[in-house]
Order: structure tokens, then C-alpha cells, then sequence
């Protein structure tokens, strides 16, 4: 008897674990018919259920995307990436927008990175001390560089990489024309007046053309005729935004007073967006106006337009401080540093006249920003630390 019993035990763990292994591979095989998508042109019935309306159901060929398991971007697929780990200034895109350029903050080197910032090439065989902006024409084969020499504000133009021509000390402002075949800048003169001078592509044969008396007056050349003119932003004082005819020598006046204006001209000519404060320097506000000075519309957008930068003359993109501290008078504080902003990205629409938000991420004081013509890419500065980023839209 009790050898029976021993082997009724003996035959039962047997069975037992033949009906486990029988049930594990039944399992096996229906779970890995389910997850099997069908064939293409499969008519059995089984596989994958077609799409209902509007349900966004899965597709042949789609996985299931988990916490634990997401498909890797490749870095092309970023939407924001760190180009350098080094301060920059004066950031453009090459002629074909496939490259950005920029100069290296210490030391001025001229180099250019793909658009994943693997791939950096000194392009440029001079070495610049001190430098502080550069200004790109439009071809963007030529820059103007400013640099501090023993606290002397110098300009040259840089063309090629080691070309370069002397412009005078001091200038106020300068601009490249239209066409890219001609700079302007203001200088200031003997009488406390300010020159208005025009000059061939590399700086030289200047021709004084007209004496302004706006001697802080930053200038932009915005038509083959046109040149504007706009007074030093402050949130203490009064701005104004003329323009000069070249070919009637007038000057008039088309916006202001304004405190704290400030005002970017859209590629054409055709507009300008423009920011201003009330009297001490608070309630900023953003605006759009034609070339002739009307109100075009108010975005509502407390936004400085020095941070911001046309598409084309429907579109511009602006960083927009996400707070702004009672204390901080615009633009002055932040023009010399006192406050930095937090900012999210906005895009701005003229036909509808309206705006949405295409990035907030970060805590980026945005700056120097510039978009690619298709608007797929935009790159900027974070003032933070001048560092160059960029975004994928």
C-alpha cells in the first residue's frame, strides 16, 4: 500500500508538470499570434483591426510605446540642442542654411557648425581680441566686427578668412544695404552733430550724406531709398524712429515720443515691431506698425523687440519673459544687465493677428535670435552664458 501511494505521488508531479509545460506553450503561441501584425493583403481574419473613424488606433507596423521603452530621436530629431560649450557672438546662417556661424567670444576665431553641432571648422585665420558683435550682410560672405581695443570701440569689415578692412573708430551705428553692396554708419563730428556716412561693401570711398542731430541714433537700412534712425531705448526717456531719403535728402519723423522704444524692422521694409514702456519704465507692451508709423495691432505681448526676429513680413518670432519683477525698469535694466529674463518663444501672425507659444522649456534669456527662411530651425544665444542653441519647429 504504501508503495502505491508513493507512486500515485510520483505520477501526479509528472502530470502535473506536463499540463505546466502544455499551458506555458499554448500561452506562447496565442500571445505571439496577437502581437503579431498581419501581412499585408491578409484575409484570414486575424491580426491587426482596422482603424475605426477618427480613433488614432494602431497601424501595421506600429509599436506600442511605454514609460520603459521610447523610440531614441536621433539628433537631427532633437527639438532643442546645445551647439557649444563656449560663449559666441554674432551668430548667422551660411549663404545655403545649412551651417550656422559665429565667433568664438575669447579669442574671435570664426568657425561654423552643422546643425547638431558635431561637426565645428575654424574658417577663419585671424585672431580678434576683445570682440563684441559682428553684423553679417546679406549674402552672409562679409561681417562687421566690433571689438574693444584699451576701451576704445573699434569696427573692421571681415571678408573671406583673413581679409579685412579698417573702418573709423567710434562709430555709433552701422548697417549693410539691401543688395549688401554698401554699409552705412554715423560718426560723431566737431560741431556735436552726427554724420551719416555710406561707403562701398568693404568700407571704403565713405561719403557723408547727411548731419544728424541724433548723436545715440542706431540706424538700419531698410529700403534701397530708406535708411531709419531710432534713438537710444530708456525707460526714462523719450524715443523716436525717423527715416532719411536718400534721394530727397528729407527727414521725417514716423513714430514717438515713446518710452522705451525700440524697433525691428521686418526684411522688406514694409513694417516694424515695435516695444515701448509708460514713463517709468513699466507695462511693456508690443506693437506692429507700417513703415509710414500707423498701428497695424497690438499683440499684447510684454516683449522687448530687440527679442525678437522677422520670418518674413507675416511672421516673427519673439522671446517673451515669462515674468517681469515690479522693480525692473525696461528696456534699461536689462540692457545693462541688471535683470535677466526667463522666456518662452512665441510666434506672431500678421494675417490672422494672432500668437502662439512654440517653445518654453528652459529658463533661456534669449538673445540674437535667428530663424532658417523655411522657419524649421531657429538659433540663439542664451545671455546667461553665451552659449549657442537651436531649435527644431
Amino acid at each position: 500500500m504504501e508503495l502505491n501511494r508513493t507512486k500515485q505521488i510520483i505520477y501526479g508531479m509528472i502530470a502535473l508538470i506536463i499540463l505546466s509545460a502544455l499551458g506555458f506553450s499554448a500561452y506562447w503561441y496565442l500571445s505571439s499570434s496577437i502581437n503579431t501584425p498581419a501581412k499585408s493583403g491578409d484575409s484570414s481574419g486575424s491580426g491587426v483591426i482596422s482603424d475605426l473613424p477618427g480613433d488614432g488606433g494602431a497601424k501595421p507596423g506600429d509599436e506600442l510605446i511605454t514609460e520603459d521603452k521610447k523610440p531614441e530621436q536621433p539628433p537631427t530629431e532633437q527639438k532643442l540642442l546645445q551647439l557649444t560649450n563656449f560663449s559666441v557672438v554674432g551668430p548667422s546662417l551660411n549663404a545655403t542654411e545649412d551651417k550656422i556661424l559665429f565667433y568664438k567670444k575669447e579669442g574671435g576665431d570664426l568657425l561654423s557648425s552643422d546643425f547638431n553641432g558635431q561637426k565645428q571648422d575654424k574658417i577663419s585665420n585671424i585672431t580678434i581680441l576683445g570682440v563684441l558683435d559682428a553684423f553679417w550682410n546679406p549674402a552672409r560672405n562679409r561681417a562687421i566686427v566690433q571689438f574693444l581695443d584699451n576701451d576704445i570701440l573699434k569696427s573692421f569689415v571681415h571678408s573671406g578668412t583673413s581679409s579685412v578692412s579698417t573702418l573709423p573708430a567710434d562709430i555709433i551705428g552701422f548697417s549693410w544695404s539691401p543688395d549688401g553692396k554698401s554699409i552705412a554708419y554715423t560718426l560723431l563730428k566737431n560741431n556735436g552733430a552726427a554724420a551719416l556716412v555710406v561707403a562701398d561693401s568693404s568700407g571704403k570711398n565713405p561719403k557723408e550724406v547727411f548731419s544728424s542731430p541724433l548723436l545715440d541714433a542706431s540706424i538700419r537700412w531698410i529700403a534701397s531709398n530708406l535708411i531709419a534712425l531710432q534713438t537710444a531705448p530708456s525707460g526714462r526717456a523719450e524715443g523716436y524712429v525717423f527715416t532719411y531719403s536718400r534721394s530727397s535728402g528729407s527727414f521725417n519723423k514716423i513714430l514717438g515720443p515713446r518710452n522705451g522704444l525700440q524697433a525691428v524692422w521686418a526684411p522688406d521694409g514694409s513694417k516694424m515691431l515695435t516695444s515701448q514702456t509708460n514713463r517709468v519704465g513699466k507695462n511693456l507692451t508690443l506693437g506692429i506698425y507700417d513703415s509710414a508709423g500707423k498701428e497695424l495691432f497690438q499683440t499684447g505681448l510684454p516683449a522687448m523687440a530687440d527679442k525678437c526676429v522677422w520670418l518674413d513680413a507675416k511672421n516673427a518670432y519673439c522671446a517673451v519673459p515669462r515674468s517681469i519683477p515690479e522693480n525692473v525698469m525696461l528696456p534699461d535694466d536689462y540692457l545693462m544687465g541688471e535683470f535677466n529674463s526667463s522666456d518662452r518663444i512665441i510666434q506672431i501672425n500678421l494675417d490672422a493677428k494672432e500668437s502662439r507659444v512654440i517653445f518654453d522649456e528652459g529658463g533661456f534669456d534669449v538673445s540674437n535670435i535667428i530663424s532658417s527662411k523655411d522657419g524649421s530651425f531657429l538659433f540663439f544665444i542664451d545671455r546667461n552664458n553665451g552659449t549657442l542653441w537651436r531649435i527644431k519647429l
